[in-house]
């Protein structure tokens, strides 16, 4: 190639691949090329390669009827199709779905949040990007925080509560509202005040705890070594919607049959090396869960004994925990 025109072709490629367009030092807007469906958007590469749809990838046409029949709530092959591609390809569609509101393109929001709920859990596309952090579900939370948000105040506790018909879908209500109050907290003209809390938010919440609890009744009568991993994510999703109902009924749970801590160990996965098993985050969402005081109350004459070397414990997982909370209650007492 002459030297005279490598100029020019890197800056075209430049303008085709926003990496490229980066790499040389201007500014790059994935969004924008992705709405035009440049070659340099992820999404929209494929079709250039093979000049047409790839077989993996829903046609345009297909995916706008889909969201048409979503809209008027008319089934039809494209919305199944794209529901199908919803729980299958996550990371894709979600983007997509996000270039159309980007575009001020008009959504089927109640719908596609529904939709979200029911195959919440069941997703099955692989995780992207750096070191695979980029999964299915956290695709799919950030997809229902920004859909949220475009319904009307008032229709949010009832579309939430709807979602939270499931368990897998109780999770996702939860977790999107916690999202939502905090953009909104931080979003606020002066986030560093408290700000009188919205009607809406009290009603949602008291509609998804009401329908955790109905999720977590079968785990009342049995041992606590029993939990399934669906209902321990239920119960620390209950933290988002209302601690108050989540402390309630975790200490009577604690009053009756269960040790606090069995309910430690099973709360807290042990295999978060190199981190600890318990750091801040863990102690305040434990806090909002149990409450702390109460825990160190229950868990009095364990804490009060020598701390041992956790590894020649014969269970090393609970002598972390005990050892973390002794350290952290030091710690309180000491400030105190």
């Amino acid at each position: 190639m002459a030297e005279q025109y490598l100029d020019d072709v890197i800056g075209l490629l430049g303008m085709l691949f926003a990496p490229l367009r980066q790499a040389l030092g201007y500014g790059a807007t994935t969004q924008a090329i992705a709405l035009r469906r440049g070659i340099g958007s992820i999404d929209y590469f494929d079709r250039y390669m093979v000049f047409g749809i790839p077989d993996d990838d829903l046609p345009e046409h297909t995916f706008d009827t889909a969201l048409q029949q979503l809209s008027d709530g008319t089934p039809g092959t494209e919305a199944d199709e794209l529901l199908l591609r919803l729980r299958d390809d996550t990371q894709r569609i979600t983007r997509r779905i996000q270039y159309k509101r980007a575009a001020g393109t008009p959504l089927p929001v109640a719908a596609l949040l529904k939709a979200a709920a029911r195959h919440y859990g069941h997703l099955t596309a692989t995780p992207q990007g750096v070191f695979g952090l980029f999964t299915a579900d956290r695709a799919m939370d950030f997809l229902a925080k920004d859909l949220l948000t475009d319904l009307a105040e008032p229709e949010r506790p009832a579309i939430l509560k709807a979602m939270a018909q499931t368990p897998d879908g109780a999770v996702l209500a939860a977790r999107t509202l916690q999202r939502v109050i905090a953009r909104e907290n931080s979003d606020g003209p002066d986030h560093t005040q408290a700000a009188a809390t919205p009607g809406w938010i009290g009603e949602a919440r008291s509609l998804i705890s009401h329908e955790i609890a109905q999720h977590l009744t079968p785990a009342v009568s049995r041992p606590i070594h029993e939990l399934t991993e669906l209902e321990i994510t239920l119960i620390w999703a209950w933290r988002h919607a209302e601690p108050e109902a989540a402390r309630t009924w975790i200490s009577q749970r604690l009053d009756q049959e269960w040790a606090p801590l069995d309910l430690l160990a099973v709360l807290l996965p042990p295999d978060r090396a190199p981190f600890p098993v318990i750091d801040n985050d863990t102690l305040q969402s434990l806090d909002a869960l149990i409450g702390l005081e109460a825990l160190y109350l229950r868990l009095g004459p364990l804490l009060d004994i020598p701390a041992a070397d956790p590894d020649s414990s014969p269970d090393e997982h609970r002598a972390r925990i005990l050892q973390a909370l002794r350290e952290h209650r030091g710690n309180t007492e000491a400030s105190g």
